[in-house]
């Protein structure tokens, strides 16, 4: 099996990390190439990082050979304060990012999204993750895995009381969350990511849900 190398974005969020981690003792993986506003501490042979202008109007990089992208960027409204600057996060760096992956001629494109993303939704936060879905579907990237989790755990660099508190419902009453809405461990989202990344699809867009990044965790 030939080795890959991954582009990561958002290394230092929570999906993120646990992308890099699992890049790092994945052996199919030879090289993992960091787009970073500042020099991280992250340190591996495996690990290449490059200093990267997210706030550009149009992303470009010079010789770099990559498989796969995989695309771990995101925000909050609480941290964000705007709609604007949340929509800059959430889809205007994502969709620059994907036009950069075509650009450089990367064959897999791996984002996450979020369940109920929907361009036409009610409410705001889906409304964006949705449009963002849409956007980069009409790239007609050659493979491109959305993923679209439930609420998230992991190890935070912030506090969210609503979620800790779902996180420590979950944790003592599982059986109350159905399938499909059930909290999903930052580790199982960035291994589904991977996995989907690295197996090549005859389908050009392939959506994963919730209920789906489970199973595809526990099977990778």
């Amino acid at each position: 099996m030939k080795e890959k190398t991954v582009i990561v974005a958002g290394a230092s969020g929570l999906v993120g990390k646990e992308v890099v981690k699992h890049l790092i003792s994945d052996p199919t993986c030879s090289e993992i190439i960091l787009l970073v506003r500042n020099n991280s501490e992250i340190k591996h042979p495996k690990i290449k990082e490059v200093l990267f202008d997210f706030t550009s109007l149009e992303y470009k990089i010079e010789n770099i050979n990559a498989d796969s992208m995989l695309i771990c960027i995101g925000t909050t409204m609480k941290k964000a304060q705007t709609k604007e600057r949340f929509e800059e996060v959430d889809l205007h760096i994502p969709v620059k990012l994907a036009r950069l992956a075509i650009k450089l001629n990367v064959q897999n494109v791996a984002i996450i999204s979020a369940m109920g993303a929907d361009s036409k939704s009610l409410f705001f936060y889906n409304r964006v993750k949705g449009e963002m879905e849409t956007q980069l579907i009409s790239l007609n990237i050659k493979n491109l895995t959305i993923v679209r989790p439930s609420l998230l755990i992991g190890d935070r660099n912030e506090f969210r009381f609503g979620e800790r508190f779902a996180e420590k419902v979950y944790t003592a009453l599982p059986f109350i969350f159905p399938n499909k809405y059930k909290p999903i461990d930052a580790g199982s989202v960035a291994r589904a990511m991977i996995k989907a990344s690295f197996s090549f699809s005859d389908k050009e867009v392939n959506i994963i849900e919730n209920s789906a990044i489970h199973e595809l965790s526990r099977n990778s």
